[in-house]
């Protein structure tokens, strides 16, 4: 069984990978087998699970764990702490702009309301933003959220370019 656990060195290029080091995170990276499973499928197919631990420099905060799929088609095939992070943004991102609204945060994906698999999710979300809040403290926080909303909008941004530019 592969794992990996270190802090994330600050010298990388990628602004999450950069984010974790300067926040003194810690990932703890596990592989983890999912049943069931297909098999008789070719295991050069199948999709790789990983159990993400995200902790601080504080014990008391508390770790959020994760587990992190990861496509045969991935080039990099161990999780980062990027993936972990975006995705514990953009959980976050949506619980905040929805104010911890269920039914705003159902409208933004879509999700039926009323329905017991979305209330689960939104619960466990809402709860995973409240770790990731104590984790990262108030403005290590902020500064998470700004850092996943500047690279959407990037994203869009250049999204939009390739559509006006008939790519």
């Amino acid at each position: 069984m592969r794992t990996w656990s270190g802090r994330v060195r600050s010298v990388v290029s990628d602004p999450f990978e950069r984010f974790a080091a300067q926040c003194e995170l810690r990932v703890t990276v596990e592989p983890i087998s999912l049943v069931p499973r297909d098999v008789l499928a070719p295991p050069a197919d199948a999709d790789e699970y990983f159990l993400v631990t995200l902790t601080g420099h504080r014990p008391e905060a508390g770790s959020i764990r994760l587990v992190v799929v990861m496509p045969p088609s991935t080039k990099i095939r161990t999780p980062t702490a990027r993936d972990a992070l975006w995705w514990l943004a953009a959980d976050a991102w949506a619980i905040e702009r929805s104010e911890a609204d269920m039914k705003r945060w159902a409208d933004t994906y879509e999700y039926a309301l009323g329905s017991t698999a979305t209330e689960r999710l939104f619960e466990r979300q809402v709860q995973q933003t409240s770790i990731l809040r104590a984790l990262l403290c108030k403005e290590h926080y902020q500064r998470l959220l700004e850092l996943y909303e500047r690279e959407v909008s990037a994203s869009r941004k250049n999204t939009r370019t390739v559509d006006e530019n008939g790519g």
